[in-house]
């Protein structure tokens, strides 16, 4: 169904890129189009899938949803900037072709922004399953704000890195949208934290504790694959010399620190891993990158720390 929505005016909108969708497509296109709130528009882009994507999806047979193609693969993040312009909601719910949304999803996210309007993005909490749709065991609870402000967003993201963690999790404003710009189709992995530290920048953080989705988390995601680490590194550290211009020296100051003891040590585990491997040009380019954010010697050291001791939580995310 090519063309445009017949929903005049959708209290949300949701869109989803599609690229070779396979054994999980149906399952989460269905997810979306059983939801128990009615008024929404649903767009989605194929990426130039080779599987049977488009034909299942020109199969689908509902007003609510259209549909759009690309000739050739353009990659998750122009997909994304392309539905955004295509959208009539003002509230923009992200979603991916590997999830699942609980019945009462988009529900849960019209309820939030219409009590709490002026919210750049929203994200909310998330059972994870494995590829047989298998919820895993769940980690300790969230206690994160429902409300969180620039600083205390910064504050997560140095010790997290993306504090949603998915842009499944996420619905996003177009008032907030149209202030920052849309998502940096120059970056492979990272265009989605790049775009959270962008909005918080500005705005208030909203977060829904309620599971409102089921995450998948299997072998075939982009994140997973070793030949993209080193442009992971590159492009988070992009976004936190941005997220360090901004916020406070304070805050500046403990997120360097946290920066070290957590994300970096992390990264520089990378680095070792790559070198055990014999990827010597990969575990290079990872001290190169390392090397450009802080003291290697004291990042050394904090490496040593933390295989020896039991890292412990941030008092703010207690």
């Amino acid at each position: 169904m090519p063309g445009e929505s017949s929903i005049l005016n959708p209290a949300i909108s949701v869109i989803l890129p599609v690229y070779n969708g396979g054994a999980y497509l149906v399952s989460s296109l269905e997810s979306v189009l059983s939801q128990s709130f009615k008024n929404f528009e649903l767009l989605v882009l194929d990426d130039g899938s080779t599987d049977n994507s488009w034909q299942y999806l020109n199969s689908v047979d509902d007003a609510r949803m259209v549909l759009h193609k690309n000739r050739e693969n353009k990659g998750l993040f122009y997909n994304l900037n392309f539905l955004i312009a295509k959208c009539k909601s003002n509230y923009i719910k992200l979603w991916a072709q590997d999830d699942i949304m609980y019945p009462d999803c988009l529900q849960g996210f019209v309820d939030f922004y219409r009590e709490h309007a002026g919210t750049g993005f929203a994200y909310c909490g998330n059972d994870n399953i494995d590829e047989n749709g298998i919820v895993k065991k769940s980690g300790p609870e969230d206690h994160t704000a429902q409300l969180i402000s620039s600083d205390l967003h910064a504050r997560i993201a140095f010790f997290t890195g993306s504090i949603a963690g998915n842009i499944s999790n996420v619905c996003i404003s177009r008032e907030a949208l149209n202030k920052v710009g849309g998502f940096n189709e120059n970056m492979k992995i990272s265009a989605d934290f790049d775009m959270w530290v962008r909005l918080a920048k500005e705005h208030t953080t909203g977060f829904i504790r309620a599971k409102l989705i089921q995450l998948r988390d299997h072998s075939g995601q982009l994140s997973r694959n070793e030949k993209y680490y080193i442009n992971h590194i590159k492009e988070d550290l992009m976004v936190y010399r941005n997220l360090l211009s901004y916020v406070n020296p304070d805050t500046k100051k403990e997120g360097k620190i946290m920066l070290r003891n957590y994300k970096f040590v992390f990264y520089y585990t990378l680095m070792v891993k790559a070198l055990m491997k014999g990827k010597v040009k990969t575990a290079y380019l990872f001290y190169k990158e390392l090397r450009s954010m802080d003291n290697f010697l004291k990042l050394s050291v904090a490496f040593v720390k933390a295989k020896t001791s039991k890292p412990s939580v941030p008092q703010f995310l207690k």
